[in-house]
């Protein structure tokens, strides 16, 4: 008979599964369900001036790592999980980035199994490019 400590054990490791195959889950851009709030326009009050942004929102980037569950599978360090640490990656330049965003089986790190879900192929253009900013962050 399994010992109570041994079905806390097993109970957790199943939830922990659970978590991973749901954030590498192919064919959802967002298994978690959490959003980023996207303003309508002419929500902003007429008299005041919001100012396009002049380059990638680093701070969305980060949002959509989280949010897209893309830490499910990545640590920010150089840290194995299902996928590659993503520590200094900025090293392999913004086009391999977005590749293996896009197109995940493009290029496979040596030692890695072609997981990802190729459904952050739709990301919009603005976040695409906040997420590869966010990535060159990282070292």
């Amino acid at each position: 008979m399994l010992k109570r400590s041994n079905l806390v054990l097993i109970s957790v490791l199943a939830v922990l599964t659970l978590f991973v195959v749901a954030a590498c889950a192919e064919g959802t851009e967002n298994p978690f369900g959490t959003t980023t709030p996207v303003p309508t326009e002419g929500s902003s009050n007429p008299g005041t001036s919001n100012p396009e942004p002049s380059g990638p929102d680093i701070a969305n980037g980060e949002s959509k790592f989280t949010g897209l569950g893309c830490s499910g599978c990545h640590k920010t360090d150089s840290g194995k999980l299902v996928g590659p640490g993503l520590a200094g990656i900025a090293a392999r330049g913004d086009e391999y980035i977005r590749l293996s965003i896009t197109d995940p089986g493009a290029e496979l790190v040596e030692g890695y199994a072609n997981l990802m879900p190729t459904s952050f192929a739709n990301l919009k253009q603005s976040d695409l490019d906040d997420l590869v900013a966010y990535l060159k962050t990282l070292n």
